[in-house]
């Protein structure tokens, strides 16, 4: 019994932690290649499409990113000591992200962050643009945390471009937060610190985590047993 109450509360624990998820995948049509071939069918002129068979694209020879805009994003809740230095939290916002973004899609290949006047010549390129921005409040996780008071927010849309091809390979939308926290926190939640930094954090990990065929390596086997 024991036991039995302490898997409960670890799954409760687990499911409040804080996480990003994706919320809306926008799909691209497969850039198809034609060419006659006049071999065929007597002669006949025929024209063939060749496309990539809907296989996913996947182990980039190198990643850049591009810090994502913020002009167009809303901002609530919790972002800084004042409200006269927001505008400088938030301009830093896009910085910090590409920082996380290096980090993390640094274990798929290597990753860069481009300068303002930079273009790619290979790999991948990333970009996207923040939605919405909420902080949360300190106070109310302090609170009612572990009831989802005073939880962060974050929503942003994420753009993977294939450089040598010229198009774009994925594209989707990314939200999460801090959801039902106490005041003490996890290691993905912030409880009564700023919230922004995690949630940036843990969006950047799962932009690598759907980037990546099997990261988890569910199928990896250490000796093959047929039966």
């Amino acid at each position: 019994m024991k036991s039995f109450s302490l898997i409960i509360a670890a799954s409760l624990l687990l499911c409040s932690c804080a996480d990003m998820v994706v919320t809306r995948t926008y799909n691209n049509s497969t850039t198809a290649r034609s060419e006659v071939d006049a071999k065929d069918f007597d002669g006949k002129e025929t024209v063939r499409y060749t496309t990539n068979c809907g296989i996913g694209a996947a182990d980039p020879k190198a990643i850049y990113i591009r810090p994502f805009c913020i002009d167009d994003a809303r901002f609530r809740g919790d972002q800084a000591p004042s409200d006269a230095e927001n505008p400088i939290r938030q301009s830093l916002i896009p910085v910090a992200f590409a920082a996380d973004l290096k980090d993390e899609l640094g274990k798929i290949a290597p990753a860069r962050i481009l300068a303002a006047n930079e273009a790619p010549k290979l790999g991948w390129l990333v970009e996207g643009h923040f939605d919405l921005v909420d902080g949360g409040s300190p106070l109310g996780r302090f609170f009612f945390g572990t009831f989802g008071a005073g939880q962060s927010f974050l929503a942003l849309h994420v753009k993977v471009i294939d450089v040598v091809e010229h198009r774009v390979v994925y594209e989707f939308d990314l939200a999460g937060g801090s959801r039902g926290q106490g005041h003490h926190g996890t290691i993905r939640a912030s409880g009564l610190g700023r919230a922004t930094p995690f949630d940036l954090r843990n969006a950047a990990e799962r932009v690598m985590l759907v980037l990546t065929p099997d990261v988890h390596r569910y199928g990896a086997r250490s000796s093959v047993t047929l039966r």
